[in-house]
Parts: C-alpha cells; structure tokens; sequence
C-alpha cells in the first residue's frame, strides 16, 4: 500500500496525507464520519495537553538557566580564576 501511495503521492509527507485522505474518505463513507470526528477531537486534545506540559516545563527550565552556558555566575567563576 504504501509503494502505491508513493507512486500516486510522491513524496513521505504526501504520502501521510493521502492515507489520511483516504481513510477519512472511507469513514465517512462507511458512516462513520462522527466517530472520526470525536476521535480526531479527543487526539486533539490530547495532543494539546502534552505541547501545554512541554511548554511549561520549557519556561520553567528557561527562568532557572538549565539550557545556558553564560550564567553570570560560571563567568564571574572563570574571570576570578584568571587572576
């Protein structure tokens, strides 16, 4: 399936999207559009859980310096240590 998606597609990120493309299309064909819909919703929001958690976490790492190497106490460490 995924040679005939490529060969229709082209490319790995066209591709993701025209398999998305057709299971959407056979859900709702299927009858089952509002069940695609709600589990969409609830990915969705999952999914905005986890980027909100990462966001946090970030900020909280930015505000105490973990990601920086030019806090002003390891350069007033390396300037005392040249005299």
């Amino acid at each position: 399936m995924r040679a005939a998606l490529a060969l229709v597609a082209g490319g790995p990120g066209r591709v993701s999207i025209s398999a998305a493309a057709i299971v959407a299309i056979a859900f709702v064909l299927a009858g089952h559009g509002w069940d695609l819909a709600r589990a969409a919703w609830h990915a969705s929001l999952f999914v905005s859980g986890f980027v909100g958690v990462w966001a946090v976490l970030a900020l909280i790492a930015q505000a105490a310096g973990v990601a920086d190497d030019t806090t002003p106490s390891s350069t007033a460490a390396k300037e005392a240590s040249h005299d």
